[in-house]
């Protein structure tokens, strides 16, 4: 299957990005980055394909001519460069490097075990190797710790269009944990899991997609960064549950250096997460969608009103979400 790395950098070249260009060379995987405005203009990849803000402006996508600067919602532009070419999409973001399993070929069939829990459930539970209490970004925080995880006795093959994996060293945990957490140093199992019917947001650091699935892909722009990724899924956890579809996260691949961050302001950005993740995916799941691939986009549209309707988002974010599902429709006519 052909596969592509998709990553978003404002930064200088920095040693993950050249691991994730040689190895994506040598692997002969295709890698995409998509820069912004503060992206350094001498930036440069000697294999991958590098688009600055001004290459985006000049695509053939109605959302790459709309998207606003300085956003993560312009990995976006890197998803939809992707679509036409690729089975596969993997990404991951500028501070996460890559282990030797990472450049693996993917499958989207598993033999696993199963999560047998039908609410939420904090997954890191499954994966610490220690007993320090760590929780993902987005879960919500009354979530933590309060339910015990039910996991099947025997393994059994399943179809995982999505698939989340987890980051040693520095994973993807929220402002509270860092704050509380001076010293952060994780080591995850080397296991994969079945999320079955239990719910969990995952993030967009170590993400696999399958082509099935690649409308769904679509980052939000209207809201705070740290909430963008967190909020698709739960989006995608809504419309992967109405098809009866499961999602897979495995450990572990990659690790993180983690790029400064002003842990208040990532706080500050957070601060919905904490208080409305589980009301926006309450909401959701009252939803009445269809199912079957030929209704993923409409049903992104029912999703994303919603949260618009709640005021969750911008009544702008339509605008986006619009550019996007016309992009979508062209890119899958040419398939």
């Amino acid at each position: 299957m052909r596969s592509v790395i998709v990553i978003t950098t404002i930064n200088k070249l920095n040693q993950n990005i050249i691991n994730y260009d040689l190895k994506s060379k040598k692997m002969n995987w295709k890698f995409v980055v998509i820069g912004d405005k503060k992206t350094p203009k001498n930036f440069l990849l000697k294999y991958g394909n590098y688009y600055s803000f001004q290459d985006q402006k000049k695509l053939n996508f109605k959302f790459s001519k709309i998207c606003p600067p300085n956003s993560y919602a312009r990995k976006n532009i890197g998803y939809l460069i992707s679509f036409l070419e690729n089975d596969i999409i993997i990404e991951t973001d500028d501070d996460n490097y890559p282990k030797k399993g990472f450049f693996l070929d993917r499958t989207n069939i598993h033999k696993t075990k199963k999560i047998e829990n039908k609410s939420w459930i904090n997954i890191y539970k499954i994966f610490n190797k220690n007993k320090e209490i760590i929780w993902p970004r987005g879960l919500p925080l009354d979530e933590i710790d309060s339910n015990k995880i039910n996991i099947s006795k025997t393994k059994k093959l399943g179809q995982f269009s999505l698939q989340q994996g987890v980051a040693d060293t520095n994973p993807d945990v929220d402002a509270i944990f860092r704050i509380v957490n001076k010293k952060i140093n994780i080591k995850f199992k080397n296991i994969k899991i079945s999320l079955g019917k239990s719910l969990s947001t995952f993030n967009s650091q170590n993400t696999t997609w399958f082509k099935d699935i690649f409308p769904l892909m679509y980052l939000p722009v209207t809201c705070p960064m740290r909430c963008t990724d967190i909020w698709r899924s739960l989006v995608v956890l809504k419309i992967m549950k109405t098809n009866r579809q499961n999602i897979l996260f495995f450990g572990t691949d990659m690790y993180q250096k983690r790029n400064a961050h002003n842990l208040l302001d990532d706080f500050e950005q957070e601060i919905k997460l904490y208080l409305h993740d589980k009301t926006i995916f309450k909401l959701l799941d009252q939803l009445k969608l269809k199912m079957g691939e030929k209704h993923y986009l409409q049903n992104l549209k029912i999703c994303y009103s919603t949260l618009i309707m709640h005021k969750f988002l911008d009544k702008s974010e339509m605008k986006y979400l619009n550019a996007w599902i016309y992009d979508c429709k062209k890119i899958l006519q040419k398939k």
